[in-house]
């Protein structure tokens, strides 16, 4: 059925109407100072190791350093020589002071290294630069949760570029179609990475994956671009907003055109499609009417 998404953006806040058949299907609305960090990637600094919590501090130019957990490194970037170095050095103890342990948040339980997991200080060191995802906010004095397993949501998958395994969503339940999906990504060509379906992505076709994955192949070489001239400490991608998942994740074949009223969002609108999806670009328009939007 014909559809046209409509936008309105203010100092306050951000709202999405999704319409089809000249009636509203959906509305979504996002307050500007309720958007946390998570989701956010940065290009982050080690300032700290500390092996008996087995974490590291990352100062990605914010008020407080992330805190980034042994498990949460991913190990398949670490170069063959450390792994060599800790294989000969495992039976070397590590305790922790008591400055250490006052230093981390206070709910953190110091994980138990299986002989198959690599300390942090053989993984890290000081001075290090890392591209770190945040996966949790900061609350109080403690800074952000942070990971180096990177994962870029689409609008049926979320792209896991330092993965090589393909999961699905765990709120599809029947195994036939589990089995069918990973199937169908299986059989995708040059296929790069890793993969989670997400709970949109049931039902879906080789076809829509393949929309997906040419969006997600786009925005990880970009970030990838950037990280090479951006300094550490600093922000390589932000989270999209409600205007830019709405494009993401409600445009079909049948949209006609998506009406924004911001002259700054139309063109954030215009760049954003051009570099990721080009094939939406000419449905951006500029609502001008003295009417407002949602007054139609």
């Amino acid at each position: 059925m014909p559809s046209e998404i409509l936008i309105n953006s203010n100092a306050r806040e951000i709202r999405v109407a999704l319409i089809e058949n000249s009636h509203l299907a959906e509305l979504f609305i996002e307050h500007h100072d309720s958007k946390g960090i998570v989701g956010n990637i940065y290009k982050g600094k080690v300032i700290k190791i500390l092996p008996g919590m087995q974490v590291a501090f990352v100062d990605m130019g914010l008020d407080k350093a992330g805190f980034l957990c042994a498990n949460d490194i991913d190990i398949t970037e670490i170069p063959e020589s450390k792994k060599k170095d800790w294989a000969t050095d495992q039976n070397k103890n590590t305790t922790s002071s008591h400055e250490e342990e006052s230093s981390f948040p206070d709910d953190y339980s110091s994980p138990n290294l299986s002989k198959h997991q690599i300390p942090i200080q053989i993984l890290l060191k000081e001075g290090q630069e890392v591209i770190v995802q945040v996966t949790k906010n900061p609350l109080g004095t403690k800074g952000a949760r942070i990971t180096t397993h990177i994962g870029l949501p689409g609008r049926n998958l979320v792209y896991l570029p330092t993965s090589s395994d393909i999961f699905v969503s765990r709120r599809i339940e029947n195994e036939t179609e589990r089995t069918r999906l990973k199937t169908i990504l299986q059989e995708i060509e040059n296929l790069e990475g890793g993969y989670i379906v997400r709970t949109a992505g049931q039902e879906c076709k080789k076809s829509d994956f393949e929309s997906d994955l040419s969006f997600l192949y786009r925005l990880w070489g970009s970030l990838q671009e950037k990280s090479k001239v951006t300094s550490s400490c600093s922000l390589l991608y932000e989270d999209l907003n409600l205007i830019f998942r709405s494009i993401r994740d409600l445009v079909t074949k049948d949209l006609t055109r998506i009406v924004l009223d911001s002259k700054l969002e139309y063109q954030n609108c215009l760049m954003f499609c051009e570099n990721y999806l080009p094939h939406i670009y000419s449905k951006i328009v500029l609502h001008q009417e003295p009417t407002p939007i949602f007054d139609r």
